[in-house]
């Protein structure tokens, strides 16, 4: 996908206030302060240095017009005004995105890494652990990255949920499925991800009324189709609709 992501959590109607008098400053601390506001991360120390650096960055940021035009000083205010919007937007963004990173994505991220340190390697449902971490990781990064409204939503939500609901099952192996899950289930369609032989096994296999001895019933069987089809639908969607979101 070409298109850029819209920036909707950049309301820069809220920054659109005057610009900090900077004339107690030298040209040399003003260019000082403009070169550690270009900065990235910006080295700056307080809100009050950001929007000293603000205008001076307003008045260095010109606009180049192709047909020769000389702004007049009411079409600078507004560009000034314009570029401060934008940097104020996101400077106070990400303040608010680093106090909330804290106490809501950082527990994410070491329950990541604490799966990728100390988790067996040798066993495949480890790898979707790893994923479904991840993607939580992702999840909660969006809904409050520059992407998102207010409401979190960032035009991804539905797909990353579903992965996120199917890795779940995933990698527990269908601890949790139920028996009307089962039930419901539609095996016309899974001669690519279980063999022949399952899905016999599975029609013949007796229905179990005893939770607690179900091995080789239709549950048992059942739930290894009903795994192999949610592991299909996963990286579909992460192949078709995550990949196409992404880029």
């Amino acid at each position: 996908m070409d298109e850029s992501k819209e920036l909707t959590g950049l309301n820069q109607d809220n920054y659109d206030y005057p610009l900090a008098d900077v004339s107690h400053l030298s040209p040399k601390e003003k260019k000082d302060l403009l070169r550690r506001g270009m900065h990235i991360p910006k080295e700056l120390h307080s809100d009050e240095e950001f929007e000293q650096w603000v205008t001076v960055f307003a008045e260095w940021n010109t606009y180049n017009y192709s047909n020769g035009h000389k702004p007049t000083e009411e079409e600078r205010n507004v560009e000034k005004m314009a570029a401060a919007s934008y940097e104020r937007g996101l400077w106070y963004h990400h303040k608010r995105f680093n106090e909330w990173k804290k106490e809501h994505l950082q527990p994410l991220v070491d329950e990541l890494v604490e799966h990728a340190a100390h988790d067996p390697q040798y066993d495949w449902q480890y790898l979707y652990e790893l994923e479904y971490a991840k993607l939580r990781c992702m999840r909660a990064y969006f809904s409050h990255s520059l992407i998102a409204d207010e409401n979190g939503n960032f035009g991804f939500n539905r797909w990353i949920d579903i992965c996120i609901n199917l890795l779940q099952h995933i990698k527990d192996d269908g601890l949790n499925i139920s028996r009307k899950q089962i039930e419901r289930m539609n095996i016309r369609n899974v001669g690519d991800v279980v063999t022949s032989s399952m899905v016999c096994d599975y029609m013949e296999a007796p229905i179990s009324v005893d939770e607690e001895n179900s091995s080789l019933d239709k549950f048992f069987y059942g739930k290894q189709i009903y795994v192999r089809k949610m592991e299909r639908l996963y990286y579909r969607i992460r192949l078709y609709k995550m990949k196409e979101w992404w880029e």
